[in-house]
């Protein structure tokens, strides 16, 4: 394979391309002692994107691939050591030409903003999510991944610590995944998988649109200006206080739904607009400002244009007015114009992930009576899962499980 050069937004310098496969008979054990978990050098990481691209390149080249992932790396969520390449290699073999280890498996880790809350008390913590996860072709089946997470696990309890947090030894609290090859794997090394629920809406048309609005509060989109001001992490921090309060035989944990997700989200979407030869897709959300009421979306382009959606990355709902009279119909409306947008984007459908009851309300709203019950999707993919590294004694409720926090 020829060598590309790819830099942090587009060609700079020279890289090393994919080495060949070891020899079956070459390959050490997954249990063997010379294999560790490491943190790859920048050209290893270049390599993984390189083996990886097949699987989640999706509508990109290779280039294009490479050139978003280098994208992604310069945004606030990956910046100052917080995005990890790992890589399960040996040091009994000799290096590659070029200086690079072999590859067993590989994954990357982001260090992210938590909470754990019970008793009515929140918790600000240190977590970690874990994405890419990868054993090339001639690897698999040989138990790679396995060690892989099994030795990530437990660094990940204490990795990117604070002097505090090593003073006290108090560990990182959990770490999270999206599993695409069901529960079971994961589950074996601690991630157990949580209710991973969405619904689909379908795009709307503008005459259906201009049919329904009228009946509806008036809403407003969003821009980028717009997002920063969305006070999506106060109403999360308020959702867990009250609920925490109420309910002290749960623990509730969530990843806080901060600007430096939905950039990241934002950047994806905004770098395949334009490797696509879209428009740039300026519209990020909408709101109901009487009560605050707001979704923020980004489009997902898989490689088949059938699976392609608008996803709400987060929705924001203060606890002060979900009940409120205006609530429902202020969601309606939201998703009506989550609908207007699919459309224009020519996207598959709608996709909420997590859907609370106020949502799924408003969705029913917008069925007409063909079309029945919302029907409530329990994913195959995506599979959300956390690790828990502490012992509380109580239940354990992942609270705003959506699409923000996934990476």
């Amino acid at each position: 394979m020829a060598s590309l050069s790819v830099g942090a937004h587009g060609p700079q310098e020279m890289i090393p391309s994919v080495p060949s496969a070891l020899e079956p008979r070459s390959l050490p054990p997954a249990q063997s002692p010379d294999l560790k978990l490491v943190p790859a050098t920048p050209a290893e990481n270049i390599q993984t994107a390189y083996l990886n691209q097949p699987e989640w390149g999706g509508p990109l080249t290779l280039e294009q691939y490479l050139e978003r992932e280098a994208i992604l790396k310069s945004t606030d969520l990956s910046r100052e050591g917080r995005l990890v390449g790992w890589i399960l290699t040996s040091d009994s073999l000799p290096t590659n030409d070029d200086g690079t280890r072999h590859i067993f498996a590989s994954c990357e880790t982001f260090t992210i903003h938590g909470y754990v809350a019970q008793y009515g008390i929140i918790e600000r913590v240190q977590a970690h999510a874990i994405a890419s996860v990868y054993t090339r072709p001639e690897y698999r089946g040989k138990g790679y991944a396995g060690r892989l997470m099994a030795e990530l696990g437990e660094r990940l309890e204490t990795w990117r610590q604070s002097s505090l947090q090593k003073a006290n030894r108090i560990a990182n609290p959990f770490s999270v995944l999206w599993s695409d090859i069901g529960r079971d794997f994961y589950a074996k090394h601690g991630w157990k998988a949580f209710p991973s629920n969405h619904i689909h809406l379908a795009p709307l048309n503008l005459s259906g649109y201009e049919a329904i609005h009228g009946l509806l509060p008036v809403v407003d989109d969003l821009f980028m200006a717009d997002v920063p001001q969305i006070p999506a992490v106060d109403t999360l921090e308020e959702r867990l206080l009250r609920l925490s309060e109420s309910n002290r035989d749960i623990t509730y944990v969530a990843i806080r739904p901060d600007l430096e997700h939905l950039q990241w989200h934002f950047a994806r979407e905004e770098y395949i607009h334009q490797a696509l030869g879209r428009p740039r897709p300026w519209i990020k959300g909408a709101i109901h400002r009487e009560t605050g009421i707001a979704l923020i979306w980004c489009r997902v382009y898989p490689e088949s244009g059938t699976d392609r959606r608008l996803c709400i990355l987060h929705t924001v709902v203060h606890p002060s007015v979900e009940n409120s009279e205006t609530a429902q119909a202020a969601m309606t409306a939201l998703l009506l114009r989550a609908q207007l947008e699919a459309q224009f984007w020519e996207m598959g459908a709608v996709e909420v992930w997590d859907p609370s009851d106020l949502v799924i309300a408003a969705a029913q709203e917008l069925r007409t009576e063909e079309q029945g019950k919302v029907e409530i999707v329990a994913r195959e993919d995506h599979l959300c899962s956390l690790r828990w590294t502490t012992s509380s004694g109580n239940d354990i409720t992942w609270l705003a499980n959506e699409k923000y926090a996934w990476c």
